[in-house]
Formats: structure tokens, C-alpha cells, sequence
């Protein structure tokens, strides 16, 4: 018998150890496939499909983060392996079994898993990329559909890109083996561990850089995040790390001292085993806790965004139609006929229509970030502010004589033009000047989003009129817009009317499908190609938590057979295994349902919208497969452990 022969009997009777870790690499694999093959297919790279560079980029990126992701989980897996078997090294090196031959047979051991797995992977690849081209095909909205086809180039790639992967990472691997004594091996396994101990600093250290990194998410605006990104995700990293290295001890030790009901009868078990075991636990608790983190707020934020989109359109662009006329007393824009034939001969049913005239105004505010002195502004009586907020379903204005308000779409988190109750001098089109009380600023969207337009000064009815008598109607602005009860499927009358709009004063007109389609197309693109990232994720996450568990296997079958004859019952072994389990798939999936809580807040902060229900949704669904996930591990795993116990 050589050494092949016993790495090929090894892997069989270690299948069940392997076959998560197995079915990750797999994993990884065939969806690196898919997006290889969706990069270099034909109508791709031969420019068939319009944003097909987009795409690609972005698929380029997602490859990138797999083969990042894909390093680091080999290389933990292989260290657990590697681990878990020092016993079985040490006897073989009992046996006569040189440190050379060691190395060979696990050389070969992990040479076929990563063959079978590359293979496995591609040929899974190959039957779901068909379903893969028609979703893009779909999401792209490509007339002719993309064809099934093999892409040599990438089952090139794929399989030489893997195989230098699994290898350069395998050779490190058995560096380790080389330092290894046979004492240290047969040793390895019986080496008794003692009480935890922790830092109080570092422990101190976890919740400052905790507190610190939620603090600055749930108050940052728009811009602030720019700024706040990384110190935000190095607080995150240190504080999440020293947490489950330092913070949990502390909060075990202080369960230990301290006598609860909560740890009666085995409950006292579960406890003792967590917490002698709770270094050991730390990295993959670290890691876990990470990914889910990741893979919460990334897919979270996507699919937030995605879902709020639309009122994020209707915000930003209060109309789905809509112009302003520097000179009130003529149409040099478009006239409003033309828009309504064009609207009618596409079948566009209008909503409502609205017609405002105002008047130019310059004022002053040292309140924002950005450069606002000698900001101009298009001043409107409250009661057309009232009448287009109304069709908005906004709340009406309520002023007195001499108040006035902003009213800017763009202004995000605690940024104000004005304090509620400041006074400001407000200089009209026809050089009068007024003072005026401002109130608190309104960031909806109520009319024309760009230029002078967007901020709108409202003020009360009489204060209006007194203004408007020293302006000349040629000097005023009007403001004009419509309303489509189908707008996002307006696209062509959109284009078309954009096109009817004379080049200078293409400024001055906005339409608000066509973007929207484009926002959506990408948004959603990037949600699908996020969620296929995050099961790889997923897939990777679950794997180290079982090969965790499978790396102690022995010790807990020695555990659960001295619970036996002392008397535990089957119920009692099975709550036991069940709770542990338990500590090792949810305890991360809390703390990194906190850290995208918070990424969340940030991004609710950002748009203006109340995501909560979004985000619900998210989690939900991530916890339902961690469930089911969790289910189906605690099943296999109290399968393997009672195997041939009389219990």
C-alpha cells in the first residue's frame, strides 16, 4: 500500500469531516465559473450587449473577492485539518513514518479533494449557466437572449486558477508539519485546558471601539459617511476581535462566580464547555460574526436601496415631466401643448399638472458645508407650495405674515440653510429687500429639482404679493411639470420630448424615467450578482462552523459517553450538543445583525427614508437559512457523535 492509496482511504473515511469544506470549494468554483464564462462569452466581448463593460466590471470585482475569500478559508480549513489529526501523525510517525512521507500523504489527500472539488465545481457551472445567461438577459434587458455556450477561455482559467490556488496553499500548509515533534503530536489532543483569562484593558478596548463605531454610523449624513467609512470599519474590525477574545471571557467568568437559574442542572454543562473553549472558539466566532456582518449590510444596503428607489426618483425629480422658464411671460423651453400631444399619442396617462410662478431671490446661510453664500433661490407664495405639496401628499405649510421656509430635496442629515426662528435678509429680482423669520427646513421634493429652482423659498401669501408688485411678469420664473400614473414605463415619450427641447435649454428640463430604468437596471444587477457573492459567503461561513465542530468530534463522543454512565439521559446529551451548536451559529449572527443594524441606521440617515421594514426583511431571511443550515448540521452532527453508543 503507498502513500496515494492511504490519502484516497483517508479522505473516505474522513468524507463526513470533509464534505462541508467539500461543498464550499465547490461552491466557490462553479459560481466563479459562471461569471467567467458570462465575462468572456461571445456577445459580451464582441460588444452585443449594451453596459455589457458595466457588468463585466463588476463581475471582475465579485471574482476578486472569491478568490480573496477563497485564500483565506483554505488556508483556515487546512490549519483545522491539520489540527484535529496531530494524534493520528504522531502514531504513524510511531509507526516509521518519516516527516517526508507525512507531508506527501497529505499532499495528495488534499490534492484530490481540490481535483474533485474544481472538477465538480465546473460541471455545476456548466448545468446552471444557462439559467444564469437568461436571468442577465432579463435583468439587462436584452431583446436577443444570450445563448448557452462553453467558454473555453473561461474553463481555462477556472481550473488553472484553482489548481495554482489549492496548491501554492497546501504547500504552505505542510510547512507546519516540519516543526512538529512526535511527543507534540500524541500529546496534542490530551493537552488539558485551564480557566480562560482575559485583559481588562482589551476588554475596555471592545466596548470603546464598539460604542465608537455605532456612534458614528447612527449620526452620519450623507456626506459625513465619506469621512467616517474607514474609521468606522477599523473600529469594527478591533472592537469585534477583542470582543470575542477578551469581552466574552469576562462575561463567562462572571456567569462562573455568580449561581442562576438560568444554569441549572445541564445548563451547568453547556456553560463549562463554552466557556473552557471559548479561545479556541474566538478566531471562527471573529470571523463568522464578520462575514455575517458583510454579508448582511452588503445585500442589505443593496436591496434598501433598490427598494426605496422609487421614491428616491420621485423625490429628487417631484415630476415625471417637468421644466422652468426663466422668463414667465413666454415658453422658450417647450411649450405645454407639445408635451401634452406627445404624452397623449404615447398613451401616457397624466396624473396632475402643476403651474407655479416665482420669483428670483438671492440670500445668505453660513450653515451648510458646502459653498452657499450668495445662494439663489426661487421665492413662491404658500398657498402654490400647499397646492403642489398636496398632490405630493406632503404636509401643507401654515405661516404667518413674515415667515418663510427652505424647501431643498438635497439636503440630508442636520444640515439646515436656517434655524427655526432665525431672521434673514432675503433680496428679490427687483432689488427690494426683506427680512424675513425662517422656519425649519423641508428636504422633499415639491417642484423643478435643479438650478435656481431647487430651493424654494415659500413664504406667506401677503408677503408674496408685496414682492411680486415691483417684478415685472418677464422677470419672474415659472415652473411647470406633469404628473404620470405610469411613469417608470415611460421611457420613449421621455427621450422623445427631451429631444423636442432646443440644446441651450436642455437645463432646464428634467424627465425622471429614464434615469430611474437605468438605476434600477444597475441596482438591480449588482443585488444579483451581491446575493450570489454572499451565498458563497454563506456557504464559506457555515463550513468553518461545521468543521469546527467536527475537529472535536472525538473529545465530545468521550464527553457524551462519560454523561452516560453517569446517568444523563438521551434528552438531556441532545439539549446539551444542541446549545453549544446553538452558541456557535447565532451568537455571531447577533452581534453581526448589530453591526448591519447600524449600517442600516447609516444608510436611512443618507436616503431620508425609514428602511426598518427593509431591513426586517433581510434579516429574516438571512436567519431563516441560518436556521434551516443549523437544523440540518445538528442533525448530522448528533448522528456522528452517538454512532455506536448504546444511548
Amino acid at each position: 500500500m503507498n502513500m496515494r492509496v492511504i490519502a484516497r482511504k483517508n479522505v473516505q473515511g474522513n468524507l463526513q469531516r470533509y464534505m462541508a469544506y467539500f461543498l464550499s470549494c465547490v461552491f466557490a468554483v462553479s459560481v466563479f465559473f459562471i461569471f467567467s464564462s458570462f465575462i468572456y462569452h461571445p456577445d459580451v466581448t464582441e460588444d452585443k450587449i449594451y453596459g455589457g463593460e458595466i457588468v463585466k466590471v463588476c463581475l471582475y470585482a465579485a471574482e476578486v473577492i472569491i478568490i480573496v475569500f477563497s485564500i483565506f478559508f483554505i488556508m483556515y480549513s487546512n490549519s483545522a485539518f491539520l489540527q484535529a489529526r496531530k494524534k493520528e501523525f504522531g502514531l504513524l510517525s510511531m509507526f516509521g513514518t518519516s516527516k517526508f512521507q507525512l507531508r506527501k500523504m497529505i499532499y495528495y489527500e488534499q490534492t484530490i479533494i481540490s481535483f474533485i472539488s474544481i472538477a465538480a465545481g465546473i460541471g455545476v457551472g456548466l448545468l446552471f449557466s444557462r439559467l444564469f445567461f437568461m436571468a442577465m438577459t432579463a435583468l439587462m434587458d436584452v431583446k436577443a437572449p444570450i445563448g448557452f455556450t462553453i467558454v473555453p477561455k473561461a474553463l481555462v482559467i477556472t481550473a488553472v486558477g484553482f489548481i495554482i490556488l489549492f496548491q501554492t496553499l497546501t504547500i504552505i500548509s505542510l510547512a507546519r508539519i516540519r516543526k512538529l515533534e512526535i511527543i507534540d503530536l500524541l500529546k496534542a489532543a490530551q493537552q488539558p485546558k485551564g480557566m480562560p483569562v482575559y485583559s481588562k484593558w482589551l476588554t475596555v478596548l471592545s466596548v470603546i471601539c464598539l460604542a465608537g463605531c455605532y456612534t458614528l454610523a447612527a449620526t452620519a449624513g450623507i456626506i459625513d459617511m465619506i469621512f467616517r467609512v474607514f474609521p468606522i470599519l477599523i473600529l469594527v474590525l478591533i472592537g469585534t476581535y477583542f470582543f470575542f477574545t477578551q469581552s466574552s471571557v469576562a462575561i463567562f467568568r462572571s456567569l462562573y462566580k455568580h449561581k442562576s437559574s438560568f444554569y441549572k442542572g445541564t445548563n451547568i454543562i453547556t456553560r463549562s464547555n463554552i466557556m473552557f473553549r471559548l479561545k479556541d472558539y474566538a478566531r471562527m466566532l471573529f470571523l463568522t460574526s464578520i462575514i455575517t456582518a458583510v454579508i448582511l449590510t452588503a445585500t442589505g444596503v443593496i436591496y434598501m436601496f433598490y427598494a426605496d428607489l422609487k421614491n428616491q426618483g420621485e423625490t429628487g425629480i417631484p415630476q415625471a415631466i417637468s421644466w422652468v422658464e426663466q422668463d414667465a411671460s413666454a415658453y422658450h423651453v417647450i411649450k405645454p401643448d407639445e408635451v401634452e400631444d406627445a404624452l397623449k399619442d404615447a398613451g401616457a396617462a397624466v396624473e396632475y399638472r402643476v403651474d407655479v410662478t416665482g420669483i428670483p431671490v438671492s440670500f445668505k446661510s453660513d450653515r451648510m458645508k458646502w459653498k452657499t453664500k450668495g445662494d439663489e433661490g426661487l421665492m413662491i407664495s404658500e398657498k402654490d407650495y400647499n397646492d403642489a405639496a398636496e398632490k405630493k401628499n406632503l404636509p401643507p405649510a401654515h405661516l404667518k405674515k413674515g415667515e418663510a421656509f427652505i424647501s431643498f430635496p438635497f439636503v440630508y442629515g442636520n444640515q439646515t440653510f436656517f434655524e427655526s426662528g432665525e431672521t434673514t435678509e432675503i433680496q428679490t429680482a427687483g432689488e427690494k429687500k426683506m427680512t424675513l423669520m425662517m422656519g425649519k427646513d423641508r428636504n422633499k421634493g415639491v417642484l423643478f429639482s435643479m438650478g435656481r429652482a431647487s430651493k424654494l423659498v415659500v413664504v406667506d401669501q401677503e408677503t408674496y404679493d408685496q414682492a411680486a408688485e415691483s417684478v415685472p411678469l418677464n422677470k419672474k420664473m415659472r415652473v411647470l411639470g406633469y404628473e404620470l400614473s405610469d411613469w417608470e414605463h415611460q421611457v420613449e415619450v421621455s427621450e422623445k420630448l427631451e429631444n423636442m427641447v432646443p440644446k441651450e435649454h436642455q437645463d432646464s428640463f428634467q424627465v425622471r424615467a429614464p434615469g430611474y430604468q437605468i438605476m434600477k437596471q444597475a441596482t438591480a444587477l449588482t443585488l444579483f450578482i451581491g446575493l450570489f457573492v454572499s451565498v458563497v459567503f454563506f456557504a464559506v461561513q457555515g463550513s468553518m462552523m461545521y468543521l469546527r465542530l467536527f475537529t472535536e468530534i472525538e473529545d465530545t463522543r468521550i464527553q457524551v459517553f462519560a454523561l452516560r454512565r453517569i446517568g444523563v439521559t438521551k434528552k438531556e446529551i441532545r439539549a446539551i450538543l444542541g446549545k453549544q451548536m446553538g452558541f456557535l451559529f447565532f451568537i455571531p449572527f447577533l452581534v453581526g445583525t448589530i453591526h448591519a443594524a447600524f449600517a442600516y441606521k447609516a444608510l436611512s440617515n443618507m436616503l431620508g427614508s425609514n428602511l426598518f421594514f427593509s431591513a426586517v426583511i433581510v434579516i429574516g431571511v438571512y436567519f431563516l437559512f441560518q436556521a434551516i443550515y443549523y437544523m440540518i448540521t445538528r442533525k448530522v452532527y448528533e448522528r456522528a457523535v452517538l454512532k455506536n453508543m448504546d444511548i
